[in-house]
């Protein structure tokens, strides 16, 4: 088997391996005379039927397989050996076509490679980023405090509706006279939160309205034209809600307002545990704290995601584009076609240009990620997940019986290694470039992750979706 390679550019190259029958024969007759040992064939005693109806039965799927692991193994063995650093995974060249095989042929296959770029690193102190700090102001606090009270207050009755309160209400469906319509929809007791209402007219004139009131309404304002609320309210399918009348009866049954609850000891128990806190003072520093947290922690995410956008501007990453647009389009067919190809293939190519970065920082200053950090970035990670859903209580024994066999999965290990490794070159970074903190308020904060997240996060995940 002779392998040869021929570098059309920095970017692309192709490995060409030709095959002998020296190479694959020897290996084809052998397996072929072992099926043979072993093989039923009714008219024939056990592993004594004809060479020539064994090699009819199975020769040509035989020669398929020998010659596919020969051209595989010539064209990795290549590329390992001589330390080609590929992008994307090698595509059959377009000129090569095999119409039949024979025993007595030799084969060239010729495969097309994608290259990734040469880089010189540049970063150091005369790189200079921006870090946001959000102004924690006593209004702030003042929210927060409010709508803490009233997430832990209570539910009362009452006889008038105001716009924060829940009513519960009766609807009828009405024919076109106004009347109740026979064998139409009728629900009791549908909750219904007026802040929600987006028709203005609509939350109006249900304000002031006493408990017992009658009115009609259009069904389709008061759930802003939600078919899947309307379904689960009514108790219908989603399909038939087009079909319905708009005019509904709605009678108030009963109104709910939440009382803020008390600032008081057993407030503070609820929110922080027994005695943490012990007066508003303390209260107001904590909650000024996890403001703070949040706004560091927001502002950390948008200037690592700046960093790495303005540092891979500034290396110019070249990428085998066409190449790699090829290879997506074989290997993915059913994610991606000639037509969507083009802009699919950009979060693809920014994910790519901030691998080769990373690998260039962590080759260059030799950063190794450990098999500990692997650990700590899935339990960082599980954390997070739990944390979305209110359970911050996990207790260390908890969490390594949830990440231990998670890190068994190569498909999670391969997300928590990147995430390490992100993290190993994220503080590589941070003490290497120079930082700038710039006080904003909240208002000019939110604006600005606003402009971040429509600009970077766009397409931020469609890479998960191919092996890249």
């Amino acid at each position: 088997m002779n392998v040869t390679y021929e570098k059309k550019d920095a970017l692309n190259g192709t490995v060409s391996v030709n095959i002998t029958t020296e190479d694959y024969l020897p290996s084809y007759d052998k397996k072929l005379k072992d099926y043979g040992k072993k093989a039923n064939i009714p008219g024939f005693r056990a592993g004594h039927a004809p060479k020539g109806m064994i090699e009819k039965m199975i020769g040509n799927s035989l020669l398929l397989e020998e010659i596919n692991t020969l051209a595989s193994k010539g064209l990795f063995d290549y590329i390992e050996g001589n330390k080609l650093n590929v992008l994307g995974q090698p595509v059959l060249n377009e000129d090569t076509k095999i119409d039949e095989l024979t025993k007595e042929a030799n084969y060239t296959f010729n495969f097309d490679i994608g290259l990734s770029p040469e880089i010189e690193l540049n970063i150091g102190n005369e790189d200079v980023f921006t870090k946001y700090a959000a102004t924690i102001t006593d209004e702030m606090i003042n929210e927060e405090i409010e709508r803490m009270k009233k997430r832990f207050g209570k539910l009362t009755d009452v006889e008038e509706v105001a716009e924060n309160d829940m009513i519960y209400v009766g609807l009828t469906e009405l024919n076109e006279n106004g009347e109740i319509l026979e064998g139409g929809v009728n629900a009791d007791s549908v909750p219904v939160a007026i802040n929600t209402i987006k028709n203005e007219d609509l939350s109006k004139e249900l304000i002031g309205k006493n408990k017992g009131a009658t009115l009609t309404v259009n069904i389709y304002a008061l759930f802003n034209n939600d078919e899947s609320e309307m379904s689960h309210a009514l108790s219908i399918q989603k399909q038939t809600v087009a079909d319905l009348s708009h005019n509904f009866n709605l009678v108030i049954k009963e109104v709910k307002r939440t009382e803020a609850t008390e600032i008081n000891q057993d407030f503070f128990d609820q929110l922080y545990g027994k005695d943490v806190v012990t007066s508003e003072v303390e209260m107001r520093e904590k909650i000024k704290a996890e403001l703070s947290g949040y706004f560091d922690q927001q502002a950390q995410h948008l200037m690592d995601h700046e960093l790495f956008d303005t540092l891979v501007a500034k290396h110019n990453i070249e990428l085998p584009d066409a190449f790699l647009k090829r290879w997506l389009l074989e290997k993915y067919a059913d994610k991606f076609n000639n037509d969507n190809i083009d802009e699919a293939y950009l979060p693809e190519a920014n994910y790519l240009r901030n691998h080769i970065l990373e690998e260039k920082i962590l080759t260059t200053h030799n950063l190794k990620v450990e098999e500990s950090e692997i650990k700590d970035a899935a339990i960082n990670y599980t954390k997070q997940m739990f944390g979305a859903y209110g359970n911050q209580g996990l207790s260390d024994d908890l969490l390594m019986s949830i990440v231990e066999p998670q890190l068994q999965k190569e498909e999670f290990r391969s997300r928590m290694i990147n995430m390490a490794v992100r993290e190993k070159v994220n503080n590589w970074l941070l003490n290497t470039i120079s930082i700038e903190t710039k006080e904003v308020s909240a208002e000019e904060f939110y604006k600005i992750m606003e402009t971040h997240n429509s600009k970077h996060h766009k397409h931020e995940h469609a890479h998960d979706e191919v092996e890249a």
